[in-house]
């Protein structure tokens, strides 16, 4: 069983790692469907673009639910929440399973977006309540690690089971992996309060909190970058790179290593020093990456260099963008994180029309460059963002009802 932090502080509480594995059930959910719509798209009778639209409707969803359900579910127990948000997202999964036809699928994937939405933003907040301050960023990292092992590990394995199979049993497999989290947490979490109840509008408004709307415009950004080159990138590795689909295999699977090793390594690094640098840090790091893949895909040895490093230095910035949001946020840290999750899909939403405007004109070349630029443009958005807070500490807080009142009694 789960156990808790050591003497010392020196681990991250055992339970974390259970939420972590909820988060592999929903990145296995997300990634999976890529690599299935051929087969997908034969059983209903779809073209492909159609049944690429079961991603949309899984990131839209994602992208509406997470603050609205946030403030809707705000009272509830965490425990009870994440035991009921696992339920109906394994329901959601379970429904896509057997769906009949598409109707029936497109809507057993809003289901599933709003699940998934929810257990994100209350897995990452749960963590960080359950977790010492000076360990948060460790946690965060751990929870999100959960995503990123689903690149390496849940996507393949869900793959081989629909080429063994068929795609229904693929998320089956997801249905089985929600099953087992639920049952390590129902004797693991404690009662998490809720917070008092928050309204929908008061919630969204959370994103006029000082430097939130540059920070999360850095994480859209961001997210554009990487998104533009990765939603294609099969394409790209058989077209531009030439690999076979036994090479595309393992080099999907070494950027999933480099992923798991940057967001563990990025949540120390939070833990160690201040967000807003390492994230700046992170984000150049990125754009140099990107601007190189362009040249390193057009051979097997330098593509998979890069999506090693890509991979690394990509998800090492997440836990850096949550800790930061926690510190900008004070109170509405839960908020901003929910908010946060809404900033991920939006990019994810623009990265697929931005990769396929530039696929559709026969420039596949040209998407790791794009996604460079996009980086840019988060490093800009970050720096804006991080000039605001530095003049805001510098500049001195003048007491107005003081004044007011002086220049009422020279008005006597």
């Amino acid at each position: 069983m789960a156990q808790g932090l050591e003497a010392g502080g020196r681990s991250v509480n055992g339970r974390v790692w259970l939420l972590a594995l909820g988060m592999f059930a929903i990145g296995t959910d997300l990634f999976i469907v890529s690599g299935l719509l051929p087969e997908l798209g034969s059983d209903l009778g779809l073209s492909t673009e159609a049944a690429g639209q079961t991603s949309t409707v899984f990131a839209i969803t994602y992208a509406l639910a997470a603050p609205v359900l946030a403030s809707v579910t705000s009272r509830l127990d965490r425990r009870v929440l994440l035991l009921g948000v696992l339920a109906v997202f394994a329901v959601g999964n379970a429904l896509s399973a057997v769906a009949p036809n598409f109707t029936v699928l497109l809507i057993s994937r809003v289901v599933t977006g709003a699940g998934a939405a929810l257990y994100a933003a209350t897995a990452s907040a749960v963590a960080a309540r359950i977790t010492p301050p000076e360990r948060r960023g460790r946690a965060l990292a751990v929870v999100y690690a959960g995503m990123t092992s689903a690149i390496a590990l849940g996507v393949p394995l869900g793959n081989e089971i629909g080429n063994l199979s068929s795609w229904r049993w693929a998320f089956g497999f997801v249905v089985l992996l929600a099953v087992v989290t639920m049952a390590g947490l129902w004797g693991s979490i404690p009662a998490v309060p809720g917070a008092p109840g928050v309204s929908v509008r008061d919630r969204l408004g959370a994103i006029r909190t000082r430097h939130a709307p540059t920070a999360l415009l850095t994480t859209l950004l961001w997210i554009l970058g990487t998104f533009t080159v990765y939603t294609y990138l099969g394409t790209v590795l058989g077209d531009v790179t030439h690999a076979g689909e036994s090479t595309r295999t393992w080099l999907l699977l070494l950027f999933g290593v480099g992923s798991f090793v940057g967001v563990m390594g990025g949540g120390r690094l939070a833990d160690r020093i201040n967000p807003t640098v390492g994230l700046g840090s992170t984000i150049g790091l990125l754009a140099v990456v990107l601007a190189v893949l362009g040249l390193a895909v057009h051979s097997v040895v330098g593509a998979a260099a890069g999506l090693l490093l890509w991979g690394l230095v990509h998800w090492a910035s997440f836990p850096l963008i949550q800790h930061r949001l926690l510190s900008i946020g004070g109170k509405n840290g839960d908020m901003l994180l929910a908010l946060n999750n809404s900033a991920v899909y939006v990019g994810q939403t623009l990265a697929a029309i931005l990769g396929g405007v530039l696929a559709g004109a026969g420039q596949l070349g040209k998407l790791p460059l794009a996604g460079a630029g996009a980086e840019v443009l988060a490093g800009l958005a970050l720096l804006a963002g991080a000039s605001a807070q530095r003049r805001a500490v510098r500049e001195p807080v003048v007491p107005a009802e003081p004044a007011l009142r002086d220049d009422a009694t020279q008005a006597r």
